[in-house]
Parts: C-alpha cells; structure tokens; sequence
C-alpha cells in the first residue's frame, strides 16, 4: 500500500471511528424548543401547545400537559408553541413561556394540575425565556433586553433593569438560582446577582455578533454564535473561540463544566470538545433539524433536541 493509500485509509477510518449515533430517541408531539429533566422524568415543550412527559429510564411517554388554544393573526385557532420550560427540585411546579395573541407572550404556572395564567397578551411584554429564581419569584427576559423579577405571590415587581440597547437573546441560571447569565446580539455575555438585576462581570471579545444561548456551570461560560463561533470564557483563564461551518444555535456544557458541545455544520452534526484543551472529542451524527437544546446527563451521556419530534439520546464513550 502506498503512502497516499495509506493516507486515504487512515482518514477513512478516522471518520467512521469519530463518528457516533443516538443510543435511542424519543417521539414528542411536534417540535422540541425546550426540555427539562428531573430524576427520570424528561418534560418537553413543544411547538405544538404539549408538553410531554417521558420516563426516560422506562422510555415511554407517560403524560402531558396542553395548553389552551390561542387565535393567529387570520383569527384561526391554533396550539401555541412552548418557548422554555423550568422547574425548580423543591417544588412541583412548572413555569411554561407560551406563544399568545397579538404576538405577545402568555406566562402560566402549571401545579396541582392546574394552569394559572401569570401574564398574557394584556401585559404587552415580548418575553422571551423565563426561569424561577424561588419557588415565589420567577425572571422574565425581554426581546428589549430588559430582566424583570416578579413575584407571582404577591403580584410585585421587585425589579426591571434594562441591561444594555441590544437585542435579548438568551439567560440562564446557576443552580443555586443566585446568578443568572445573559446573552444578547452584540455578543456579550453578562453575570448579574439575580436577586438585584447588578452586573458582577461582562465577558466579550469572542464573539462578534449575535450569541443565541450561552451555558454556565463551575466558572465556565460558552456561547453559541450568529458570527459561527463557539465562546469559551473561564473565569481567571485565557478566552477563546472555536469555529464552525455553520451558524451556531445552540451549546451544550456538562456540570463540572470540562465538555462543551455545539452543532458544527448544516447537517446538525454535533462536536463535543474539551473546554480546557479545546480537543474535539466526538462527532455525533444524526439529528435531522436544527438543534434548540443540549444538555449533559453525565460526562458520558447527552440529550439533545431540534425543531423535530425527536429527542436523540447519546452515550459519549
């Protein structure tokens, strides 16, 4: 075999050894915006007014949650889609963001197998994620880039800080709830004390344009680029990117904040990297649309959903 056949061969193989397929996937009832796990249960918001409820270890559907019909712009009935969903270990309620009238957002607070709706299209908030930062309080992220902490208990408004004049992206929380990590289209990420709306720290530089979502675990923040960039910022360490071939919608990072993961390509191809030796690690092959979530289980197992039904499921050996 001659050196150029060898090379052939060795890359070949290369490719079909780095590439991994789901373990098993999971059939929602539309498009999958939002998912989250706790224990063995997997709740998935979906674009078609459900949320599904899945035993993952038994990987059946065991229940779900719909949500009232909403009128479009033609006057039709329609099932609204479920932009986030959020709940807190300590409690049994579920905060959905649902598509309402108008364009506006409907807020509900779905426990006791009751909705209670907390905003609606009468508030006139473009909301674009939601969390709980108690089990009284949730946060509210606007398209204007402004946070709100509200207490749905007593009806007040504790805060509402407009963070910069970009447009809103993304937050999300740390698990203790006290910080939470914003993302907006100049291609900041912030960390604010989630209790008084402050700045604590301003990371930039990596990417240039619009970061989608960004991820937060152990000192470690990554963002998912407009500008094909995946940000990698650890506190006290050196900031970096690493570059796809596609836009960048959304990023994964596990708890101890070591694996980070991205979809890289048009095919929705996703890598998974180690964020301390920016080494890609695994190539998984398989999700069909573009990705809207991706969370680690363990350092060794991976969920990830899409604009489709399904929700692949991924071992990382």
């Amino acid at each position: 075999m001659n050196k150029y056949l060898l090379l052939v061969f060795l890359v070949f193989f290369s490719i079909i050894l780095f590439a991994t397929t789901p373990s098993y996937s999971l059939k929602a009832s539309g498009g999958v915006y939002d998912f989250i796990i706790e224990d063995n249960i997997l709740y998935a918001a979906t674009d078609a007014g459900v949320v599904d409820i899945f035993n993952i270890k038994t990987k059946k559907r065991i229940s779900e949650i719909s949500l009232p019909k909403i009128k479009d712009f033609a006057g039709d009935l329609i099932a609204p889609k479920i932009f986030s969903i959020d709940k807190l270990k300590s409690n049994k309620a579920i905060l959905l963001t649902v598509q309402g009238d108008a364009g506006y957002r409907d807020i509900y607070i779905y426990s006791e197998k009751k909705l209670i709706k907390i905003f609606s299209q009468k508030d006139k908030l473009m909301i674009k994620r939601t969390s709980f930062i108690t089990q009284d309080i949730i946060m509210l992220g606007l398209l204007s880039n402004e946070i709100i902490l509200y207490n749905f208990k007593t009806n007040e408004q504790i805060y509402r800080k407009q963070l910069s004049t970009s447009v809103f992206s993304d937050f999300t929380n740390d698990i203790t709830r006290k910080l939470t990590i914003t993302c907006e289209e100049s291609g900041k990420i912030r960390m604010l004390n989630s209790f008084n709306g402050n700045t604590i720290k301003i990371f930039q530089g990596q990417n240039l344009d619009n970061v989608y979502k960004v991820c937060y675990n152990k000192m470690t923040f990554i963002g998912a680029g407009q500008d094909r960039r995946v940000s990698v910022y650890r506190w006290g360490k050196e900031e970096y990117y690493i570059e796809a071939d596609f836009l960048v919608y959304c990023v994964g990072l596990s708890e101890d904040g070591i694996f980070g993961a991205f979809p890289a390509n048009e095919n929705n191809d996703i890598y998974v990297f180690n964020t301390e030796t920016r080494e890609i690690l695994h190539k998984l092959i398989g999700q069909k649309s573009t990705l809207t979530k991706i969370q680690f289980l363990s350092n060794k197992k991976m969920i990830s959903s899409s604009e489709d039904k399904y929700i692949m499921f991924w071992n990382l050996n």
